[in-house]
């Protein structure tokens, strides 16, 4: 059987359609918002919608079940009904189901409309890149890519600082019901702007279920492909952790006030976005994939285990944090800038990004919920134990994946599966 593969607009382009990347990329930030949204807002949902910490930890998370089981699925049939109607059911579709969880009057509606919005935000980070891609000349797409790089954490800094702003006038439920009409506002955005492109694209039948079978277990087959995902993997499990539960640390163990926290926040998680940018001129100059992961990874380490453990004294924690958020901002960046080196060819690179979305998502999913599970047992020494673990396991796999590289081992072979 002949894999499924996405049909995109592949006319070769004159000039980068900017308009086009721009909104696609708004789209990407009101997708990182979905996760971003519930962290400053944790302990209001709970009490008003009696949710325990690990609860409201699996609200921050539980987005990331949809991309864990059907990430692979999702995106071939993606393939069949269309970039552009996909991002854009994902847009009007998440908006609605934001809206309904802002109302929502007990903590299992809320929960519900949670797991909904993970198809959504599944949709926006498959459709959203690939669209990118298409209206970029070959000279910008790189920009174009390293940009999308960037939408997690530009995310999370613009709601950080929005919640710090409209939670103590208006509460949570307006500040979740403002994302709701943000991602409609966008969908009108990115609507509009795919018009004015002009943007063609081909739609096939819909894959049959063994179609979809073959595609995941080509994923777990697929050497360094995989190797690469669970990599990125470690870095998703720690990221989402981290800044859902840094603010907390902030406030309970440094005494700052809530905007006070909120705004550093974001400040730090927009430092990081340069670094995620600046990964792939790394290694335009030669860093290695080795290199750069390994040495973000070790940072990533030292400098999150020295917070967490609550023995800095004041005038070294704020250095250090922008130290941890510097090494955050290089993790995405290497992995999406060494995806060409580690998939060769069309085929490869399809199946990379796939994997890419279904373990990041996995990270998604069980990093907040395992942090707030170690930090209420071991308190913030839990939280250093857990991020020290799960960077030295990061180290190890692009370890792997460097002797995997370099032997070869790529087992996935184009053609019939």
């Amino acid at each position: 059987m002949t894999p499924t593969k996405m049909i995109i607009n592949a006319e070769t382009r004159e000039k980068t359609d900017w308009f086009a990347v721009l909104s696609l990329f708004a789209a990407g930030l009101v997708a990182a918002m979905q996760f971003a949204k519930v962290s400053p807002v944790m302990d209001m949902i709970g009490a008003d919608l009696n949710l325990d910490l690990i609860s409201t930890g699996f609200a921050v998370s539980i987005l990331g079940i949809v991309g864990v089981f059907f990430a692979i699925s999702i995106g071939t049939i993606v393939g069949s009904i269309g970039l552009r109607r996909g991002i854009l059911i994902a847009l009007y579709g998440g908006g609605l189901i934001a809206g309904l969880g802002s109302i929502a009057p007990n903590g299992a509606l809320f929960l519900a409309s949670r797991l909904c919005e993970g198809f959504s935000h599944l949709l926006i980070v498959i459709c959203a890149p690939a669209l990118m891609a298409s209206h970029a000349t070959a000279r910008d797409k790189p920009i174009a890519l390293a940009l999308w790089g960037c939408f997690f954490g530009m995310g999370f800094a613009i709601a950080s600082a929005a919640a710090a702003q409209i939670i103590p006038l208006w509460g949570w439920r307006v500040f979740l019901f403002g994302h709701a009409t943000l991602m409609v506002a966008v969908g009108l955005l990115v609507m509009i702007a795919l018009r004015h492109s002009n943007h063609n694209e081909s739609t096939g039948a819909l894959p049959k279920l063994q179609t979809l079978i073959h595609a995941h277990v080509n994923v777990y087959r697929s050497g360094s492909p995989l190797l690469l995902a669970l990599t990125f993997c470690c870095y998703t499990i720690l990221f989402l952790a981290v800044l859902t539960f840094l603010g907390r640390y902030l406030v309970e163990a440094r005494h700052w006030n809530s905007n006070q926290a909120g705004n550093f926040q974001a400040v730090v998680a927009l430092i990081s976005l340069g670094f995620t940018l600046s990964a792939g001129f790394m290694i335009r100059f030669g860093a290695s994939l080795f290199m750069g992961v390994t040495t973000a990874f070790s940072v990533l380490a030292i400098s999150a285990v020295a917070v967490f453990a609550d023995q800095l004294p004041e005038a070294a924690l704020i250095p250090t944090m922008i130290m941890m958020m510097a090494s955050f901002g290089l993790l995405p960046g290497f992995v999406f800038a060494s995806v060409p080196s580690v998939a060769p060819t069309a085929f490869l690179t399809t199946l990379t990004y796939g994997a890419i979305a279904q373990f990041g998502n996995v990270g998604t999913f069980l990093g907040t919920p395992i942090f707030a599970a170690a930090y209420k047992s071991l308190g913030w020494n839990g939280g250093a134990l857990f991020v020290g673990v799960v960077a030295l396991l990061g180290i190890a796999l692009v370890a792997k994946l460097r002797l995997s590289i370099h032997v070869g081992q790529n087992t996935i072979q184009i053609g019939d599966t």
